[in-house]
């Protein structure tokens, strides 16, 4: 090595970069203008020899290829150009003999470009962004996205991990090794970036990351949009874009008087040998849902998660392999909304998969979650709670969301997990308090406020349904009324109390129905939408069948009745699949039933939609109640026979009037006994219910019927007018 340039090399430097921990390696390696000329220095570490090649010099009498001097046997190379542009250049990299997994293997030659000539490539006004936490898109900063610089192809990596000593990106195209490409640091951003020639789509690859106590560890791009089949843990290269889906109009739009019938899918429950879960819903689910009539489907988890548990989340941006690819989702989603349904997609901002090489202690620190487990981790679900107050986390949860979104056309989004967000003490022994010395988590109710108003802002027809089993206020009120801003919220305490309830023998549900009434007591104090699902505790109290008592037929009215009891509870409606009755009829009837009858969904949150008439006959275990708007005729009175036996029941109603069955539970069609009365009802006189007129009806065993009300005709009301003086004015006789 001439003097000149063993004298410009700084030895200290080219150590720390040998010895991999350097995170400013791009101030080293590359072209580094020296006066009139250029210092190029490259490490290929185990190789024999390395030659500089241009592409094109265009110039007569200059080399097109200069071979490096050998600065360090460990592959340290550096050569000093006579220029300060030394143009566009490839390293031709010998190895005579190296060794991989053991074996000694044979010459091997690499031409490669020097990921270090391009310096700077994400904008600075994109790492402010980062840092203030305002970027709802960091998806298009970090992760890996294949692009062309200075007419080279190759993909670009960037990973946010501040407190690393050094970061490397390793994949099939350097042997995995993390001495090669070590990236470069971003100021004090704590963002690493490097532009790697030559990869492209489908390369595999993963961070290599050394803690500053010198521990190294691999780990998944957080930003990743694809995931290997393999392995979970090993990010693939991406250059998809964004699917083209057909929209559907404004879900949002009068929210209040919208009909919203949810069908709720597990994907995973249609994994299975032969063609993808996601392609065997688009052939089975979407004609069944259109058959029923449902206006939504809401759609379980499909991000890569854990083999543990679907709900834990390993890569926030990319679709777990084990349902099928991306395009296929998307084309599900087409589909869905081809036919005119909705699409809601879970999402699990409330926690994470603590699996080694995930999010768990990233950069050696809690970078995702608190580094406090009594704040950072769920001992009874074993897994990783975000920290809300870092800007790295808002950055990463919203522009997760966004992203889904914005890809596949979603119409909703449901927050899964809202309850574990919003308290310290969920489910804990030992947990810290907040500044105020409660358990509200402070952190997470400004997330969640700060979410939903970037979501509405973005996506204004996007719906928002929070699925939060907590007594917390608000959650559906507006952000600027200290509200969390969300649209619906999962009722699940109404689904809680009607299998308390339900799961009675009929001979004791008398006794019990006080359960019943609760439900309507707080069904007006947020927007709700009506979960009747077990989907997400299944594994804990088991199928909704399982609780109901007698034989099959049994079994199947009463489940008829609980399919209509929701349809006539106040509320949005959402029914899952292990507790569908099966027969697409009774579900097409209760839809149709649902968006053709204002009183079933005109201002559902508001307590005048609805109003008792008996709810305390426990001998008769019968219950009936009213759903009505602002139009007496729009009225419907809704009988409940929850008894195993034929009931005569007689109760009280508003109107004097006619009363006409329109439905019922029992019908023959849905494979029940009996078939819609066509007897019309007069209200009579009798005094019942603290009501003037009463109607008598005879309703089968486990049971429900629905009336609605019919105005006299001024011809009819005449007659009863008359009628009634005379049954209750005595009439003079003229005597002889």
């Amino acid at each position: 090595m001439n003097k000149r340039l063993y004298k410009l090399m700084d030895w200290a430097f080219i150590e720390e970069v040998i010895y991999s921990e350097c995170s400013h390696p791009q101030d080293l390696l590359g072209p580094h203008a020296k006066g009139q000329t250029t210092l190029l220095q490259a490490y290929f570490p185990g190789s024999d020899s390395v030659v500089v090649k241009w592409k094109d010099r265009g110039e007569p009498g200059k080399p097109c290829e200069t071979k490096m001097e050998v600065a360090d046997d460990d592959g340290f190379y550096a050569q000093l150009l006579p220029t300060r542009d030394p143009g566009a250049y490839t390293y031709v990299v010998t190895y005579e003999k190296r060794l991989e997994d053991g074996k000694t293997l044979k010459k091997k030659v690499l031409r490669c470009g020097d990921p270090y000539r391009h310096k700077n490539i994400i904008k600075d006004s994109d790492i402010a962004r980062f840092v203030e936490g305002t970027c709802v898109d960091a998806d298009s900063i970090l992760g890996a996205h294949v692009m062309t610089l200075d007419e080279e192809d190759g993909t670009l990596f960037a990973v946010y991990a501040p407190a690393a000593m050094r970061v490397s990106v390793v994949g099939d195209f350097n042997s995995w090794d993390g001495r090669t490409h070590q990236m470069c640091k971003r100021g004090e951003s704590g963002i690493f970036e490097l532009f790697v020639p030559g990869v492209s789509e489908g390369e595999k690859y993963q961070f290599e990351i050394k803690f500053r106590n010198y521990e190294i560890h691999r780990s998944a791009d957080p930003y990743a949009a694809c995931v290997s089949a393999d392995n979970e843990m090993i990010s693939v290269v991406s250059g998809e874009k964004t699917a083209k889906v057909t929209p559907l109009s404004n879900s949002k739009k009068k929210l209040k008087e919208t009909p919203i019938s949810v069908f709720q899918a597990d994907p995973y429950s249609y994994v299975g040998e032969g063609s993808s879960a996601f392609a065997r819903m688009d052939k089975e689910l979407v004609s069944y849902v259109k058959e029923c009539g449902y206006t939504h489907v809401s759609i379980g988890n499909i991000l890569s998660s854990s083999r543990k548990s679907s709900d834990k989340i390993l890569s926030y941006f990319a679709v777990d392999t084990r349902l099928g690819t991306s395009e296929e989702f998307a084309s599900l989603v087409n589909d869905l909304h081809q036919a005119g349904i909705g699409v809601i997609l879970d999402w699990v901002p409330s926690y994470f998969a603590s699996e080694e090489g995930g999010l768990s202690g990233y950069d050696g620190t809690g970078l995702y979650e608190h580094i406090d487990p009594r704040q950072g981790y769920a001992a009874d679900i074993d897994a990783c709670l975000f920290n809300y107050s870092s800007n790295t986390v808002c950055n990463f949860l919203l522009s997760s969301g966004s992203r889904l979104v914005t890809k596949y056309g979603l119409d909703g989004i449901r927050v899964y997990g809202t309850a574990r967000m919003l308290y310290l003490d969920y489910s804990k022994t030992e947990w810290v308090p907040n500044i105020y010395g409660g358990n509200e988590n402070i952190d997470a109710v400004a997330f969640l406020k700060k979410f939903n108003t970037e979501m509405a802002k973005k996506f204004p027809g996007l719906l928002l349904v929070a699925e939060d089993s907590s007594l917390h206020q608000g959650i559906t009120d507006p952000v600027s009324d200290n509200g969390l801003g969300f649209d619906l919220k999962w009722n699940e305490v109404f689904y809680d109390d009607y299998r308390s309830f339900i799961g009675y023998d009929p001979l004791y549900r008398g006794r019990n129905l006080h359960i019943l009434p609760d439900s309507f007591t707080y069904a007006f104090v947020e927007n709700y939408i009506l979960p009747f699902s077990g989907r997400e505790k299944t594994s804990e109290i088991g199928q909704f069948a399982d609780l109901l008592t007698g034989d099959d037929d049994s079994k199947k009215a009463q489940l008829r009745l609980s399919l209509g009891f929701l349809f006539a509870h106040p509320g949005k409606k959402l029914v899952g699949m292990d507790t569908h009755a099966g027969d697409s009829k009774l579900m097409a009837a209760l839809n149709e039933l649902y968006r053709k009858e204002p009183a079933l969904y005109k201002n559902e949150s508001d307590p005048e939609c609805f109003e008792w008439l008996s709810n305390m006959n426990g001998d008769q275990s019968c219950i009936s109640f009213v759903r009505k708007t602002d139009d007496p005729e729009d009225m419907l009175v809704m009988v409940v026979n929850f008894s195993g036996i034929e009931q005569d029941f007689r109760t009280g109603v508003p109107y004097e009037g006619k009363y006409k069955e329109i439905f019922t539970t029992d019908d023959k069609a849905y494979g029940g006994t009996s078939s819609v009365s066509r007897t019309v009802r007069k209200a009579t006189d009798k005094r019942l219910d603290g009501r003037t007129q009463s109607i008598s009806v005879k309703i089968r065993p486990q049971s429900m019927i629905i009336m609605k009300f019919i105005p006299y005709t001024e011809e009819e009301l005449e007659k009863v007018i008359e009628q009634r003086i005379r049954n209750y004015t005595p009439i003079k006789k003229s005597k002889k």
